[in-house]
């Protein structure tokens, strides 16, 4: 929820709309993690020329919100196991073909993932404020 939402006010703020209005919350309650990067990156191109500090966002933060993604991608989709002491996680894609993965997954799995959605998370708030 957290790299969601802060990605969801970022779309607003460069969007130039107030922190409180409902309008940014209705562009983006259902869209999905591909268009919301895309009408990200396309307000910050075309915010870039009048604020050139936003080019870090191709370089640095734009990667970093890919492996947060990732990371939650990993955690959220599939179906928990748990068996001899070892956490798992099925996971299953249907693209052209069944293929399907069993996966422990550790604490330390758990806190990198956790640390990346923060790190990307705080880096596009940076942006946002221009800190």
């Amino acid at each position: 929820g957290l790299l969601e939402g802060i990605v969801d006010l970022a779309i607003g703020k460069f969007a130039d709309l107030d922190i409180h209005d409902a309008r940014g919350a209705i562009l983006t309650a259902h869209m999905a993690w591909p268009l919301k990067m895309d009408v990200l990156e396309t307000l910050i191109t075309e915010l870039m020329p009048e604020f050139p500090q936003l080019a870090k966002f191709n370089t640095t933060i734009k990667p970093l919100l890919k492996r947060a993604q990732e990371g939650r991608n990993r955690i959220v989709h599939g179906a928990w196991g748990y068996e001899n002491g070892i956490a798992t996680k099925l996971r299953a894609t249907a693209r052209g073909k069944l293929r399907t993965t069993i996966l422990p997954v550790t604490i330390a799995d758990l806190d990198a993932v956790t640390l990346d959605i923060g790190r990307a998370g705080a880096a596009l708030w940076k942006l946002v404020v221009n800190k």
